[in-house]
């Protein structure tokens, strides 16, 4: 067969660089696209691990909710008659709009909403986790109707052992505005994703997008996904026109399961930047590998063809999309192609004749200057760096840069071809996908030391808490068996202990609702006009009558007012004078004194004072001292925290001093109110 002239004059030369360059580009096509895929895998991953995660999480806060309700309904509902006012309170402690009470045959005690029409009414027949919690184990419901008023909620039961038989307590939470919709939206940071837990018929118990139906269902708010789960647990779907990844996962020890979906062009918009340069750059380098391979094949027949394969190299070198520059071996630009042009912000005849360093960032010169220097040398054949432009606007472009040295036919060094891609957009997402990693690690470690705070109540709560209720307890049930046979005065002594016991339990219920306040950012300061002299009399009385110590007020004669809340002046005045009497001993003085602009109230006793090393820490929370004599006094490491807090929030300050030659010495200072002062006098109190 004979081949055709043209052939052999063009296809020769050409057919052995061609397939090399052929394999190249499809190894690098290959190459590139498992390792886009690889990464979208690797996200696709990072956000099933995520919402694993959350079901984790999930899992420990529904088991964290059943054994803190266990122990406080152990510690609050135990008495053989728990009245009303009782469990509202205890209720009311557990944060729960909802909630029954059941005795040992699943008949109701209590019901919140108050209902009396099913007081006495067998609830466990008709719910299937109180059924569970009655025969002894904590459960947690599906979506079901509410006992009061019959909207839909979810439920956490636990039965709990008492002299009067097993019960099981139940506290509610509304599916509508349900708080453990909270974690999703902390837990999973992607914009538009939809986070959801339903129960095993389906219907939603908390989710991040509004409800639109009052029993909301995963086939009613999430068609297309509930259609995907019945295939896989995790997986993707298309909805509206766009592809969705999903995953979900079973929250051990409910009925319940945690779903969560995402459009896919949200999760991988972080690769987006870096698909497409990634395309850009095999795309440039088979675009500059075919007219390589075009030029060597033409350089082998006449000028004309030399001529053609010059314009077919422009024709590559000013369309591509990756920013070009020809510079000689002193730096001066001596071709540009457009897209260079736009990434540097200048126009072409601009840019020609003019110094690389001319458009680079300062700082970014000098890290250049060795690579070139070893390129002219020949020790380098290139290079790979990441530098900044300054453009024409005096924007900074940040580009990665990739320059070659273009050489004679003696291997002498000609020009530079410098490869140009902006990464600005890319290098921002991913500082942004740094700092949203920072501020995930902080509010990890804010949520860590919440849980940390919370051991610390529930840690209080079943120790000082249960011992003075115990006690009286103990004490009323002693009573009620040898009353005949206790004498009157030792009717009276018992009595008397169990008053000081519920007094005891009175103060730290007081002190928990009073921490709770603060930890929700409820405590809110009113200060007015007071007559802080009059504040600490009456501070003293009340203290006298409850305690029975004796203190000694040192006031002036003359005005002493200052701007405090009167309500929390007296709490504060409460807990320095029982610290006083508790730890010091007399004698007990009170001294309020002006200070230039703040009138100062000094709280002195003449004990032992405090060990120099507890100082630091004396107003923190739950913090005791180790020795001295806080080691044999009771207490919960409350009450010097709840001043400060308190003093804090009303504007007022406190500190601490050791008493010369020996006892403690605690220090309120409060803003003086002048008589030009427009805030209002205290209101008188309304009669009871």
């Amino acid at each position: 067969m004979r081949v055709p002239r043209g052939f052999s004059h063009w296809g020769r030369p050409v057919v052995v660089p061609l397939v090399v360059w052929l394999l190249l580009v499809l190894a690098g096509t290959s190459v590139l696209l498992w390792q886009q895929d690889s990464s979208r895998n690797a996200v696709a991953g990072r956000f099933e691990h995520g919402v694993g995660t959350l079901g984790e999480f999930m899992t420990g806060v529904a088991g964290e909710a059943l054994e803190r309700e266990r122990v406080q309904a152990q510690a609050s509902l135990s008495d053989p008659v728990v009245s009303r006012r009782d469990f509202e309170r205890a209720v009311a402690g557990f944060g729960y709009p909802a909630a029954v009470l059941l005795d040992d045959k699943g008949r109701a005690l209590h019901v919140m909403p108050d209902d009396p029409t099913s007081v006495g009414q067998n609830l466990a027949g008709r719910y299937e986790h109180l059924k569970a919690a009655l025969a002894g184990r904590p459960s947690v419901s599906e979506v079901v109707d509410s006992v009061a008023r019959g909207t839909p909620v979810v439920a956490f039961a636990v039965p709990f052992e008492t002299s009067s038989g097993r019960r099981v307590f139940s506290g509610a939470l509304p599916i509508q505005a349900n708080p453990l919709a909270a974690y999703f939206t902390s837990a999973l940071s992607l914009e538009g994703a939809h986070v959801q837990l339903d129960d095993s018929r389906g219907s939603i118990v908390a989710g991040t997008e509004p409800f639109t139906t009052g029993e909301p269902t995963l086939a009613t708010q999430e068609t297309a996904l509930e259609e995907a789960l019945v295939h896989d647990a995790d997986g993707r779907y298309d909805a509206d026109g766009a592809w969705w990844r999903y995953a979900s996962v079973a929250v051990r020890g409910t009925p319940w399961r945690l779903s969560a979906t995402v459009r896919e062009d949200v999760l991988f918009a972080s690769l987006r930047n870096t698909e497409f340069a990634g395309r850009a750059a095999l795309a440039g380098a088979a675009l500059v590998g075919l007219a390589v391979v075009v030029a060597l094949a033409r350089a082998r027949v006449n000028r004309r063809e030399l001529l053609v394969s010059e314009r077919r190299f422009r024709k590559v070198f000013d369309g591509s999309r990756i920013g070009m520059v020809l510079t000689d071996l002193d730096g001066q630009c001596l071709r540009v192609n457009p897209a260079a042009g736009q990434i540097l912000g200048r126009s072409e005849p601009d840019l020609l004749g003019r110094h690389v360093t001319e458009f680079t960032h300062p700082d970014d010169v000098e890290p250049a200057v060795d690579l070139v220097r070893d390129a002219q040398a020949g020790l380098l054949d290139g290079f790979d760096l990441d530098k900044r432009f300054v453009r024409a606007d005096g924007r900074i472009v940040e580009a990665t840069i990739t320059s070659a040295v273009l050489r004679d036919e003696d291997d002498r060094p000609q020009y530079f071809a410098t490869q140009i891609i902006d990464v600005t957009e890319r290098n921002a997402l991913e500082r942004e996908r740094e700092r949203n990693q920072a501020e995930i690690a902080r509010r990890a470690e804010e949520l860590q030391d919440a849980n940390t705070h919370l051991a610390d109540v529930m840690a209080m709560l079943s120790h000082d808490v249960r011992q003075p209720l115990a006690k009286i307890v103990g004490l009323g049930e002693l009573l009620l068996e040898e009353w005949a046979n206790i004498p009157e005065h030792a009717k009276t002594n018992d009595v008397r202990r169990m008053t000081v016991a519920g007094h005891r339990a009175n103060e730290l219920v007081t002190d928990i609702l009073m921490l709770a306040q603060f930890d929700a950012g409820a405590m809110m300061a009113r200060p007015v006009r007071l007559d802080l002299s009059e504040a600490v009399r009456e501070a003293v009385v009340a203290h006298h009558v409850s305690m029975g110590t004796q203190i000694l007020i040192i006031a002036p004669n003359y005005e002493t007012t200052g701007l405090a809340d009167p309500g929390q002046l007296q709490l504060i005045l409460g807990n320095l004078l029982t610290n006083a009497a508790k730890y010091g001993r007399p004698p007990i003085e009170v001294t309020v004194t002006n200070a230039e602009e703040l009138v100062a109230i000094r709280v002195a006793d003449h004990g032992e004072g405090v060990p120099a090393e507890f100082v630091p820490h004396l107003f923190d929370r739950f913090a005791r001292a180790g020795s001295g004599v806080a080691t044999t006094t009771a207490g919960t490491g409350l009450g010097l925290y709840l001043v400060r807090q308190l003093a804090q929030a009303g504007g007022l300050d406190v500190a601490y001093e050791p008493n010369e030659p020996h006892g403690a010495v605690f220090t309120l200072t409060v803003p003086r109110a002048l008589p030009s002062s427009r805030l209002r006098d205290p209101e008188p109190a309304l009669a009871q």
